[in-house]
């Protein structure tokens, strides 16, 4: 019995937000062991010989995980973003996923839930292969929803992540925290039908009986999808998702920090 913590993907996690644009995208895909990865490149002089491995939510590789990309980017990580839903992730079924009946997200979160954990596994190692031996180099991930329990996996001992962090994550189970054995930050909003106050008490309760180093940062007035998705007309969700960009880089910034 491995008991659920955060629940499958639902409409909760194809709200709509802002219409950002990341700045010629198109050249920033590469294939990685035949995974499209979006490369997004350190901006000197901030470069700082670390990589960030970015696990997205159901939208996949798109623009508005473009330019998230693009900011940790530009605060001095060689930023890699997985297709793990190889071309397939909801957008390329409706532009207009909460509003479209022809449109089964449980039948799609089904085709890939398996299929999406074997493609990062396959990318990791493509990952590891290609950077890990660079010398001084070191991972931390993140994840959004859907990539919430893949930071959990890279912050195992199997993983090869020194820290990482999620915000509202789904599909995600006791087994998964309990293997974390790495420094985890996790947001969340105060109001989360996918991530209930009562499954996020029993997260924190595992890692502190395991000892592991982790914050969790609660945030009202949101909704599940606020870090990736908030629109730029409503200030006080934009100022959610900065505080939980800003608490994840400077979460990366102490840790990898410490191993130098």
């Amino acid at each position: 019995m491995d008991p659920v913590l955060a629940k499958p993907t639902s409409a909760c996690c194809l709200t709509d937000g802002s219409s950002y644009q990341s700045n010629d995208p198109e050249s920033k895909l590469q294939q990685l062991g035949g995974i499209e990865t979006y490369v997004s490149q350190p901006v000197a002089p901030n470069a700082n010989g670390n990589i960030l491995l970015f696990f997205p939510d159901a939208f996949g590789l798109c623009a508005k995980n473009y330019l998230l990309m693009d900011r940790f980017a530009a605060l001095g990580y060689l930023v890699l973003g997985v297709d793990y839903f190889m071309g397939d992730s909801v957008l390329k079924h409706t532009a207009n996923p909460l509003n479209d009946p022809t449109f089964d997200l449980k039948a799609w979160s089904l085709k890939h839930l398996r299929a999406s954990e074997e493609i990062a596994e396959k990318w990791i190692t493509e990952v590891s292969s290609k950077y890990g031996s660079v010398e001084g180099v070191k991972f931390a991930c993140v994840g959004y929803c859907w990539g919430g329990r893949f930071v959990c996996q890279q912050l195992s001992k199997n993983g090869i992540c020194s820290v990482g962090a999620m915000a509202h994550p789904s599909f995600m189970n006791e087994s998964h925290v309990s293997g974390v054995n790495a420094p985890l930050y996790i947001a969340a909003p105060s109001t989360d039908s996918l991530f209930m106050p009562e499954q996020r008490a029993r997260a924190l309760e595992i890692l502190s009986n395991n000892e592991q180093k982790f914050n969790m940062q609660i945030i009202s007035g949101v909704s599940h999808g606020f870090a990736t998705r908030s629109h730029p007309d409503d200030p006080y969700a934009e100022s959610a998702s900065k505080a939980a960009f800003k608490s994840f880089t400077e979460w990366f910034d102490f840790w990898l920090s410490k191993q130098d």
